[in-house]
């Protein structure tokens, strides 16, 4: 037996055994518009992905950055960083004093030769012999003064480097000073016995120590012309972006002490994906746009000639660590002074072609 399922019911639910039927309306019935949003919301994440594709493909963007001109001031000789006057983020005027180096073997000299020129013009006149023969005396105790503090300089050195903090260069100094020192102590000590000597004449220490004066002050002229270096001051006026030293701190000749940019000069630097290096002939046009929605005109300077990887701050979780073209932009317009700050994060826009994104696709399908 076959059993069927059926209902009149099914046919016209408004009536049941000929008589009608009215129903209510539905207790559960939604609006179309919520309907709507509901897939308008579920559907965001894929628009969105959409909109994202397409700005990709057809809006060329880049991140940058701004980059001040950069002028390093280096070290003019090997010496100690007395005092810092400049700390980073502080402005520059040009001549202003930024740091103050020493250099102890210069100082040490100077006051050498001020002691040994004293000793010869006070038995320079003399009428007796026994002048000359003093200030040569004075003169072995200074070489002698010398060499002890030479040899404790050498010394303090040397266990520096044992520890790994001198290099072998200011070792290597340090071991010449003092053999100087030493040659000088000689020099002095030979100059002694000659006057002790009997045939030594008057007249000829006098001549000795005029020469030997001579000799003195010249020195002491160009040392005191050298003292005149240890004033580190800003070659322009810009920008503290780093200070390289501490105070204390020994430094080379040519170490780098202070890093000045100068936001009357900048570039922004663009971290562009390579597929896009078509929108990167030189001056081609774009647009670089600032925090605060502000917006300049730019042009490219040179055709990229660098890859460099983005840096982390500017890629963003998928753009990590990956090979960029380095381009370099030069804008057509003034820039607010309050924008003139290095390393601010910047987009560069290179414009919208649709023959030139659809001829990238073609190229790399």
């Amino acid at each position: 037996m076959k059993v069927r399922f059926s209902s009149p019911k099914k046919q016209n639910p408004d009536e049941d055994g000929g008589l009608p039927v009215r129903y209510g309306p539905g207790k559960r019935a939604v609006p179309k518009w919520k309907w709507y949003a509901l897939v308008l919301v579920i559907s965001t994440p894929l628009l969105f992905l959409l909109w994202r594709v397409g700005a990709a493909l057809f809006f060329i963007n880049a991140p940058g950055v701004v980059s001040l001109e950069k002028v390093s001031i280096n070290s003019p000789f090997p010496a100690v960083v007395e005092r810092i006057y400049a700390s980073p983020g502080a402005k520059a005027a040009q001549g202003e004093l930024l740091m103050r180096l020493e250099d102890p073997a210069v100082t040490q000299r100077i006051y050498v030769l001020k002691a040994e020129l004293e000793a010869l013009k006070a038995g320079t006149p003399a009428p007796s012999g026994s002048a000359p023969a003093g200030a040569a005396m004075a003169k072995v105790r200074i070489a002698e003064e010398n060499v002890r503090y030479q040899k404790g300089y050498r010394d303090s050195i040397q266990s520096l480097f044992n520890q790994g903090a001198a290099t072998r260069a200011e070792v290597d100094a340090a071991e010449d000073r003092y053999r100087q020192a030493l040659a000088g102590l000689a020099e002095a000590k030979t100059s002694l016995l000659l006057l002790q000597s009997p045939d030594f004449s008057r007249q000829e220490s006098i001549a000795r120590n005029n020469s030997r004066i001579a000799q003195i002050e010249a020195e002491m002229k160009v040392l005191e012309e050298r003292k005149g270096f240890f004033s580190v001051v800003s070659p322009h006026e810009g920008r503290i972006l780093d200070v390289f030293t501490s105070e204390g701190q020994s430094v080379g000749g040519g170490a780098p002490l202070v890093l000045l940019g100068r936001p009357q000069s900048l570039t922004i630097m663009a971290y562009l994906q390579p597929r896009h290096i078509s929108y990167t002939g030189e001056g081609e046009k774009v647009t670089v746009r600032f925090p605060g929605s502000i917006s300049v005109a730019g042009r490219v300077s040179a055709a990229p000639e660098i890859a460099a990887r983005i840096p982390a701050e500017l890629a963003g979780v998928l753009g990590e660590g990956k090979q960029t073209l380095l381009v370099r932009v030069s804008l057509d317009e003034e820039l607010a002074g309050h924008l003139r700050v290095e390393g601010l994060p910047v987009s560069v826009h290179l414009g919208f072609s649709l023959l030139k994104s659809l001829q990238m696709l073609s190229g790399d399908s």
